[in-house]
């Protein structure tokens, strides 16, 4: 099963995700909910990294396998246009957690 975890701050804003574990949903290679969330990490990561130059890290094991994507500007210094690209990446994520909930599960945390 795929774990995303998404972390907002205390303005309510998602300033980090975490994801973790296999869909399982098909075999490696042919797995379209492994690809579908893939994906929109790539999307996201990429919108935020072009269109708003905000800073952040992000971080790929593929051995374990976990992506780890944060901003690191202070909360009082995010765009508003990162909080849009990451809100749009939780509400995809949760439609495809509810479709999918053998597969893959979103949960919110505050940091």
């Amino acid at each position: 099963m795929t774990k995303i975890v998404f972390y907002r701050n205390k303005d309510e804003r998602i300033k980090k995700f975490e994801i973790t574990g296999h869909t399982d949903f098909d075999l490696s290679g042919s797995d379209v909910l492994c690809a579908a969330i893939s994906t929109l990490v790539s999307h996201t990561i990429g919108s935020v990294q072009e269109f708003t130059q905000e800073p952040c890290i992000n971080t790929v094991d593929e051995q374990e396998p976990k992506v780890v994507f944060e901003l690191t500007a202070p909360d009082n210094e995010l765009t508003k246009e990162s909080g849009i690209f990451l809100e749009a990446f939780a509400s995809s994520a949760d439609d495809l957690a509810f479709a999918h909930p053998d597969n893959l599960v979103t949960e919110y945390r505050s940091v």
